[in-house]
């Protein structure tokens, strides 16, 4: 499993507001005491998602100014929040905000294979490169709970096989055969594949051969954790 990240610095979170949301952020914050400011905290689980309040700080706290805005962060939520952006949506009804970044689920699912499951029965067991790259994107939003990173870039997914009626198999490993959250992992990798494939049956396979381990990441985990 990566090793846990040291304590971040401020600068090398690197958030970044857009000028409609840092004038709403500063909106918000005026007139409040001194030593508030806008938390931002992620939602830990297999679809992590982003948080925000007006709030006062704590020692445990990451300080961030951002365009003379105090930003509050959580040394847990660091790891999702990098190079994310803070969005205000005035197309949005109501209007509110949105934090998107590359460590964090996409707000959109892919849309499904166009060639759904009479196309995959007709083409047989062999593979399916167009459907199974929207099952990758899709499930470039599940997340391993206990590591904040999507089970894709982890490495997680090993293959996919196609059954002459169009049903998919997924074979998944795991960081470790101890990990608590297999059940969950796979009812929620059904669930991804199947909206995203169209296929009539989608079932996971957990396979622990050939073990998983660092070098399974692709270059973008492995930068986050510092083995590149």
């Amino acid at each position: 499993m990566p090793p846990p990240p040291v304590r971040a610095d401020p600068r090398s979170i690197r958030l970044r507001l857009t000028p409609e949301a840092r004038s709403a952020l500063a909106g918000a914050l005026d007139g409040r005491p001194p030593g508030s400011g806008i938390r931002i905290w992620v939602e830990r689980g297999m679809r992590p998602h982003p948080q925000m309040m007006v709030d006062h700080a704590s020692v445990r706290d990451i300080p961030v100014t951002v365009d003379g805005v105090p930003l509050l962060v959580d040394e847990a939520s660091v790891a999702f929040l990098r190079d994310a952006e803070v969005r205000y949506r005035t197309d949005a009804s109501p209007p509110g905000f949105e934090v998107v970044g590359p460590f964090l689920p996409a707000r959109t699912a892919p849309a499904p294979a166009p060639n759904g499951p009479g196309a995959a029965a007709a083409t047989g067991t062999g593979p399916r490169p167009d459907a199974e790259e929207t099952v990758r994107l899709a499930l470039k939003n599940v997340y391993d709970p206990e590591i904040p990173m999507n089970i894709v870039d982890l490495g997680l997914i090993y293959g996919f096989d196609w059954g002459t009626d169009g049903a998919l198999t997924i074979r998944m490993t795991m960081t470790s055969p101890g990990c608590p959250a297999v059940e969950e992992l796979v009812h929620e990798v059904e669930e991804t594949a199947r909206t995203a494939s169209g296929a009539p049956s989608v079932k996971v396979e957990v396979v622990w051969e050939p073990p998983w381990g660092p070098e399974r990441m692709t270059e973008f985990a492995r930068r986050q954790f510092g083995y590149a």
